[in-house]
């Protein structure tokens, strides 16, 4: 995982996942789009969407050549092992045809959820059995999380909001590849950009997957 790529909305939160980025990683470029600020490389963010815009910042960070990357939400905060976490874990699953790691976090899907924990779990020094094991899972929430060149020349981001992580990883998944929950955590304040009316939320990209993608609206819909 060579570099972060991240997109915003001028969010006060992206202050602090740079300043935690400086202090656990200051060796790993930075892509932003949206904002400028010290440090990184500046984008520009002319989206309207959450899926248009990681499209644009992703095929620009990996035109300097990357092999993989990590795509973060602005609201999202490292810890002092999230990178270590994930550059271990990225390397081990490797030996799979893996399409996007995603961090655990608070705020999250629920397989990636540390308030989930699985069947029959423990909890060992203050942290469930479970967050010290990587896990497959089928969808991930990219609010921290890797994918290679290779998987992303395969599927990218539909132009929506909502269920755009969703659709990603199905198309992954569809063409072998396999999606895989880190070890490493970050803290997710969580919504701050398509805000908490999650009805609204729902129901904002249903035309266009009616429209442009039918072959998985009843999923979402049916």
């Amino acid at each position: 995982m060579q570099a972060i790529v991240i997109c915003t909305v001028n969010n006060p939160g992206i202050d602090i996942l740079l300043e935690s980025i400086k202090v656990y990683a200051p060796d790993i470029p930075v892509y932003l789009a949206g904002a400028k600020r010290k440090g990184t490389i500046w984008l520009p963010n002319m989206e309207s969407n959450f899926g248009d815009a990681y499209n644009v910042a992703v095929d620009y960070a990996f035109r300097d050549g990357y092999e993989s990357l990590i795509m973060a939400n602005d609201d999202v905060v490292l810890t002092p092992s999230t990178i270590q976490l994930m550059q271990k874990d990225w390397e081990y699953v490797q030996h799979y045809n893996v399409g996007i790691m995603g961090a655990r976090s608070d705020y999250v899907l629920q397989d990636q959820n540390i308030r989930f924990p699985i069947d029959g779990d423990h909890v060992t020094g203050l942290r469930y059995q479970s967050e010290s094991s990587i896990k497959e899972t089928s969808a991930i929430a990219p609010i921290f999380a890797a994918i290679s060149k290779k998987a992303w020349d395969i599927a990218k981001f539909p132009s929506i909001n909502w269920y755009s992580d969703n659709i990603i990883c199905g198309d992954l998944a569809k063409a072998g590849y396999r999606h895989f929950v880190s070890r490493g955590y970050v803290h997710h304040a969580g919504s701050q950009t398509v805000g908490t009316d999650f009805t609204k939320c729902h129901e904002e990209p249903r035309a266009w997957i009616k429209a442009n993608r039918p072959d998985v609206y009843e999923d979402y819909y049916g």
